[in-house]
């Protein structure tokens, strides 16, 4: 693919990253007025009201594909309902930088996906790049993050969960668009699904906790807005290049988290270890790029 051809799915990639990353500050301030176990039901309930109101505009309902909106479905039966679940929690826990720092592992997952189901091949400088990634996580297993956090390595486990499901999906999501070329209906069905799995784990729960507090809903319908927002980014970008470019690039939104969280986030600054395995695990992301 030439380097015109890169830019279109680049620039939507890192657009990606953007809301993700700005997601992760906003669950911040959305945790101070609601649990954690309530916000994806308004994280992911209202994406998918936006996403099925925007497809009943944009999308091109009459080149319907089952075959493809089965495999968006299926997507949706996981993501982003596991990925929204673990990375609230890991938010709570980790803090929004290393949260999304070990989310940086999604290339691994994303690209060894792509070499062992689509058959894309995988270069020596992006072996080294994913060598450098998982090196920069465990940089950040070495000790406590910002706001005076410590926890188990074990905790670590959270995101890197997050990461798998979000990389893994990848492939599939890539193969349905090769049938039906159209990410915002990806994402409305996948959406959909997703909202019925929340309501199935949580929903009775929710009612009988009684209503939720206001500006808890509000925070957390922004953070499923820049989500959403991301998660069609991500599908448009992936239906227009390949993983080996599309994953990388997204999993730049730990480093726009750190920046974020240092002007909106004071409490929230990273040591110099964390720093360090951030700057190890970008450079990773770079020479995934430069192999690509």
């Amino acid at each position: 693919m030439s380097g015109a051809a890169n830019l279109a799915p680049s620039l939507l990639a890192l657009g990606a990253a953007f809301c993700f990353a700005l997601a992760l500050i906003l669950t911040q301030y959305g945790l101070r007025t609601m649990p954690s176990w309530r916000s994806p039901l308004y994280s992911i309930g209202g994406s998918a009201v936006l996403a099925w109101l925007a497809s009943a505009v944009f999308v091109d309902w009459q080149s319907f594909n089952l075959e493809a909106a089965l495999i968006f479905a299926a997507v949706g039966c996981i993501f982003p309902v596991v990925v929204s679940i673990l990375a609230v929690r890991s938010n709570e826990a980790l803090g929004p930088a290393v949260a999304g720092a070990v989310g940086n592992v999604t290339p691994v997952f994303a690209v060894l996906g792509a070499v062992l189901l689509l058959g894309e091949r995988l270069g020596p400088s992006q072996a080294a790049g994913l060598a450098l990634v998982v090196g920069g996580v465990a940089l950040l297993a070495l000790r406590g993050g910002a706001g005076g956090r410590r926890w188990s390595v074990w905790v670590l486990g959270l995101p890197l969960a997050a990461a798998l499901v979000r990389g893994s999906i990848q492939p599939a999501i890539k193969t349905g668009l090769a049938l039906w070329h159209e990410p915002l209906a990806a994402a409305a069905i996948g959406y959909a699904l997703s909202t019925l799995v929340i309501l199935a784990l949580v929903g009775r729960r929710a009612w009988r906790a009684g209503p939720a507090h206001p500006a808890g809903v509000r925070w957390f319908l922004a953070v499923g807005l820049c989500n959403g927002t991301a998660t069609f980014l991500l599908y448009a970008a992936l239906g227009l290049g390949s993983i080996a470019l599309v994953a990388p690039l997204v999993a730049l939104f730990p480093l726009m988290a750190v920046v974020l969280g240092y002007f909106f986030l004071r409490g929230e600054q990273l040591h110099a270890v964390g720093l360090l395995g951030i700057v190890v695990s970008v450079a990773g992301v770079i020479l995934l790029l430069v192999g690509n």
